[in-house]
């Protein structure tokens, strides 16, 4: 029983594998997605490897596989005590999902915030030079050709933050000189660029979004010249001018920071991190146009905070999830390793929080909490947790010290089908196909 047992696992196991296609080349930056460190796929001679192992007597439990396999290594993974069967079974359980696949990123640096283009079906990252670590002062594009994934680079001198659009028209990106750089997407290339007399100031890269789309074609920014007080501005794509929120933010100090809805219908903003009594949210909705405080007296949040495409449902600190009246939909059961990412799903049914240990030496892998946040407001505390899923690779750091700290929260993100999480931390990009039973997806 055992033989069959093993046999059956080989033959599941064969089959994702198989499914990842031949061997992958580097990007236009250099990096590498060759199988030792960024393969979405099997090589030609670790798949012929593989198939001869499948080939041998029944008494070979046909999974000591070279590392370069599709889920980080089958023979590094058992070493681990991970579940591979349980990993092999979730992956063919998706709905046509890709590879699970990694790419090295550590030549990058610390990536700030992570965008996903779902009509070109490409992630770009911001990589600022200015911050914790020394980054690239330049965006990078990653793209995937169905089986393997290559990053190209644009250098932007002074590069602070990215937004996407909400309609995908075009990639806007801010410097340290005021400028706002209109992106085309399907030249990844400067296409225009407009200064801020107001100036456009940030509030550090800690925080996950600096600047943010909504759907009226506003480009929302802090600015200011940098001396603590700021003000909450705008570029309107329409009219290629600027302008400022209504009212002013009158308690912007040190701040703002931002949340937005991925359809861009509702912007959420902190106003200070560094005022007391702190001043208190506030949010927008396009079809007013109006900054109003929160009802609920909600103050800060500065990362591990999402927003559904609708904006019906809101994820705030990785901890809460309100809805769109700012109902409490539950709270989200912390891990006892913490938390390093959160994202709700487009839809807003699911809530992802990634985890994994940071002390030094730890070997186990990352896992990500499935929770229910479709429930009714009003009706539980803690949201059901829906299931959990293991993680092959870490994505960033164990290790660090102040002020890199940061490195301890890669940045994630869903597709826009609610098929796959998208992790990118200074080690790597991993794109993680969810459960099926776990996704929750109509």
């Amino acid at each position: 029983m055992e033989k069959l047992a093993c046999k059956a696992v080989l033959t599941v196991l064969l089959a994702v594998l198989a499914s990842c296609g031949g061997g992958s080349e580097g990007g236009s930056n250099g990096l590498s997605a060759g199988p030792s460190s960024s393969s979405l796929s099997l090589s030609k001679e670790s798949s012929a490897g593989f198939r001869a192992i499948a080939a041998k007597d029944e008494s070979s439990d046909g999974l000591t596989a070279p590392a370069a396999d599709s889920l980080g290594g089958v023979a590094s993974l058992r070493a681990q005590g991970a579940d591979v069967l349980s990993m092999v079974t979730q992956r063919s359980a998706g709905r046509s999902l890709g590879p699970y696949a990694t790419l090295d990123t550590s030549s990058l640096g610390m990536p700030r915030t992570l965008v996903y283009d779902a009509k070109y079906g490409d992630l770009y990252a911001s990589y600022p030079s200015t911050y914790e670590s020394v980054g690239l002062s330049a965006i990078v594009r990653f793209r995937s050709n169905g089986t393997t994934w290559k990053s190209s680079t644009l250098s932007i001198p002074g590069l602070r933050d990215i937004a996407l659009a909400s309609d995908r028209s075009v990639l806007a990106a801010t410097d340290t000189s005021d400028h706002v750089h209109l992106i085309d997407l399907a030249t990844f290339s400067i296409k225009s660029s407009h200064v801020s007399e107001a100036g456009i100031t940030d509030t550090g890269s800690n925080t996950e979004v600096g600047i943010a789309f909504t759907n009226d074609g506003k480009l929302w920014m802090p600015t200011g010249h940098g001396y603590g007080w700021n003000g909450v501005g705008f570029f309107d794509l329409r009219t290629l001018t600027f302008g400022n929120a209504s009212p002013p933010c009158g308690s912007c100090y040190y701040g703002p920071y931002f949340a937005v809805a991925r359809g861009g219908s509702r912007l959420m903003v902190t106003q200070s991190a560094s005022m007391s009594p702190a001043p208190p949210m506030l949010y927008m909705d396009t079809v007013n146009g109006t900054f109003k405080p929160n009802p609920i007296g909600l103050e800060f949040f500065y990362s591990q905070t999402s927003l559904s495409d609708s904006g019906d449902r809101f994820l705030m600190n990785g901890y809460m999830v309100y809805d769109r009246a700012f109902g409490s939909v539950g709270r989200v059961t912390q891990p006892s390793s913490g938390v390093r990412a959160s994202q709700l799903s487009p839809d807003g049914r699911r809530a992802y929080i990634l985890s994994y240990a940071v002390e030094p030496g730890s070997s186990a892998l990352p896992v990500v909490q499935v929770f229910d946040t479709s429930i009714e407001a009003g009706t539980q505390v803690n949201l059901p947790l829906v299931g959990t899923f293991t993680i092959a690779d870490l994505p960033g750091c164990q290790t660090s010290t102040y002020p890199m700290y940061s490195c301890y929260q890669p940045r994630m993100r869903v597709s826009a089908d609610g098929n796959n999480l998208m992790i990118l931390g200074d080690k790597k990009l991993i794109i993680a196909p969810i459960p099926k039973a776990l996704s929750g997806s109509i």
